[in-house]
C-alpha cells in the first residue's frame, strides 16, 4: 500500500517544505509478505537543500504510530518518530509537540552509510499532523 495521493504536502511555509509522495508498487519493499504495510516517499526542501527517502512502516508499528499521532494531535503535546523498519535506510523524522500547538520537526533523509544524507529541522504547527494521519490510516 502507499499513500492515496501522488503528492501530499504536509508543510510549506515558503522556507521549509515537507511532503509525502507515492511510491510505485515495483519500488515498495515487502518485508513480510501478507502483513499490512505502507511505503511512504518523504521529501524535504528549503532554499539550499533538497532530500528524499523511502520509509516502510507495517504491522503493529503502523497501528502504534497512528495512535501516538492521534494522541499528539488531540492533546497538543507529545512526540513520535517515523522511521523505516528494515535495514535499507536509517532515516528518521522526529515530531515533538511543544506548548500551544508548536511542533518541532527534525530528521535525516538518506542513510548515514551513503555518500549523501540531509539533516533538517524546522518549526511547524499541529495542522501538519492531520494530513499525516490521513495518509497513514489503513482501511
Amino acid at each position: 500500500m502507499t499513500i492515496k495521493e501522488d503528492t501530499l504536502i504536509l508543510w510549506d511555509n515558503g522556507g521549509n517544505k515537507l511532503w509525502l509522495f507515492s511510491v510505485p508498487d515495483a519500488e515498495q519493499y515487502k518485508y513480510i509478505e501478507g502483513k499490512p504495510c505502507v511505503t511512504l516517499g518523504i521529501a524535504y526542501e528549503n532554499a539550499f537543500f533538497k532530500g528524499q527517502d523511502i520509509i516502510t512502516v507495517f504491522d503493529h508499528y503502523l497501528t502504534e504510530t497512528v495512535s501516538l499521532i492521534e494522541g499528539v494531535y488531540e492533546n497538543l503535546v507529545g512526540e513520535f518518530r517515523l522511521y523505516d523498519l528494515g535495514g535499507d535506510t536509517d532515516c528518521y523524522i522526529d515530531f515533538k509537540m511543544k506548548s500551544l500547538g508548536k511542533l518541532n520537526v527534525s530528521g535525516r533523509l538518506g542513510s548515514t552509510f551513503s555518500s549523501n544524507s540531509l539533516m533538517f529541522e524546522f518549526e511547524a504547527d499541529q495542522t501538519l499532523l492531520k494530513p499525516l494521519l490521513r495518509s497513514l490510516t489503513v482501511n
